[in-house]
C-alpha cells in the first residue's frame, strides 16, 4: 500500500508543468518568426479559387497568360476579380497573371496600366518589377522623369534582395537611368525655355540641371566604387555642373 502512494506520488509530480524561472525568460521582448500555417495557407487557396470561380480555372490559366493567351472575356473576368477582392495577397497573384499575360502579348500599354496599379496599390517590394518599370518608363518621352526616377529610388531601396554581380549591375544600371531621366527632363525644359522664356521656366531648368548635377555625382561615385567605367557618369557631370571641381574624386 506504501509503495502504491509513494509511485503515485511520484506520477503526479512528474506531470506537473515545471513554471518558468523569471518572466523574462517567456516575454523576451524579441521578434517573433510566424510561419503560415496550413490552415492560413488552405484559407488563402480557398479566398483565391473563390475570387477567380467565376473565370475559371487559374491553375489552367496561369501558362497561358505567360503564353499571352487569354481571352478578352478571362482578363476582363480576372481584372474585376482583382478589384473585388479584399486580400492583398490575392490582389497580388491575379495582377501578376495579367501582367505576364500583357508582356506576352506585347501590349505595353496595358502592361504599364496594370504595373503601376500594381506598384501604387498593391505592393512595391519587388525590386525586379520596381527596376523593369522605371526602365520603361526612362525609355519614354521627358513627361515621365520624374516618374522614371521614383520607382528607380524604390528598387534601391529594396536593393538587397539583390547578390553578386546582379546587384552591382542593377545598382549601377538604376543610378544612371536617375541621372539620365534628370538629363532628359533638364533638356526638354531648356528647349521649352528657348520657345517661350519665363521665369518659372528658368527657374524649373535651373532646378533640374542641379539635379542631374547630383545625381551624376551618384551614379559616378558608384561607378568609382564599384569598379564600373565612370567615364559617361563623369562627362555627364561635369555637364551639368560646368566644372571639373565638383565631379573629382574626393
Amino acid at each position: 500500500m506504501i509503495r502504491a502512494l509513494v509511485i503515485a506520488g511520484l506520477v503526479l509530480s512528474g506531470c506537473k508543468k515545471k513554471p518558468p524561472e523569471t518572466t523574462e525568460e517567456v516575454y523576451s521582448g524579441g521578434f517573433v518568426d510566424i510561419e503560415i500555417d496550413e490552415d492560413e495557407e488552405e484559407l488563402f487557396g480557398s479566398e483565391l479559387m473563390i475570387a477567380t470561380a467565376e473565370c475559371g480555372d487559374l491553375v489552367r490559366m496561369e501558362p497561358a497568360a505567360m503564353m499571352g493567351k487569354l481571352k478578352d472575356g478571362e482578363i476582363r473576368c480576372l481584372d474585376q476579380s482583382l478589384r473585388d477582392a479584399e486580400r492583398q495577397t490575392v490582389k497580388d497573384k491575379l495582377s501578376r497573371v495579367l501582367l505576364a499575360d500583357a508582356h506576352a502579348k506585347g501590349d505595353m500599354h496595358r502592361w504599364e496600366g496594370i504595373v503601376r496599379r500594381h506598384l501604387e496599390e498593391i505592393d512595391r517590394s519587388d525590386p525586379d518589377l520596381c527596376y523593369k518599370f522605371s526602365r520603361y518608363l526612362a525609355g519614354k518621352d521627358s513627361e515621365y522623369a520624374d516618374e522614371a526616377m521614383k520607382w528607380a529610388d524604390v528598387a534601391l531601396e529594396n536593393r538587397t534582395r539583390w547578390t553578386g554581380d546582379l546587384h552591382v549591375k542593377r545598382v549601377y544600371a538604376l543610378y544612371k537611368l536617375k541621372a539620365l531621366s534628370a538629363q532628359k527632363k533638364w533638356q526638354a525644359l531648356e528647349e521649352e525655355y528657348i520657345v517661350e522664356p519665363s521665369d518659372e521656366k528658368l527657374d524649373d531648368k535651373k532646378e533640374t540641371r542641379n539635379l542631374t548635377k547630383t545625381l551624376a555625382r551618384e551614379w559616378l561615385e558608384y561607378a568609382r566604387s564599384s569598379g564600373k567605367d565612370p567615364t559617361a557618369a563623369l562627362q555627364l557631370c561635369v555637364s551639368a555642373a560646368g566644372t571639373d571641381q565638383f565631379c573629382e574624386e574626393n
